[in-house]
């Protein structure tokens, strides 16, 4: 019986550079900086107050500050995977529930590889690092 350890190796490595490509394509130039196109908005008027709460950031902003915007039900439901792998939701998993750290997966100036991939190679269709 052959064994594919090799080749499962091969795909997961083509999937993580992918998913990182893929990520890393959102990122553009603000003035001196980076940041997500799907952000935009928040360059042309506020730029770093908009999450950091200051002009001169110090640290990374809370979770508390992206479910401003975003809504956590919203997410955990638009990322719902089907019966079988349903703990495997990177917004409500088996690990963390719906306490995963917005920062641990989603950089904002920079590529991050998400916390699950340390683990698992399961993908993401929709990830936007």
């Amino acid at each position: 019986m052959k064994t594919y350890g090799k080749e499962i190796m091969l795909v997961m490595l083509l999937v993580f550079v992918a998913g990182t490509s893929w990520a890393g394509q959102t990122l553009t130039k603000y003035g001196d900086f980076e940041g997500r196109t799907y952000h935009a908005d928040l360059y042309k008027g506020e730029k770093c107050v908009a999450c950091h709460g200051s002009q001169e950031p110090s640290g990374l902003p809370t979770d508390d500050v992206c479910l401003k915007c975003h809504d956590l039900e919203k997410l955990v439901t638009s990322t719902a995977r089907p019966e079988n792998e349903k703990w495997q939701n990177p917004h409500n998993n088996m690990h963390w529930g719906k306490d995963v750290p917005c920062m641990e997966c989603h950089g904002e100036h920079q590529e991050i590889k998400p916390l699950c991939q340390g683990c698992h190679t399961f993908k993401y269709p929709k990830f936007k690092n």
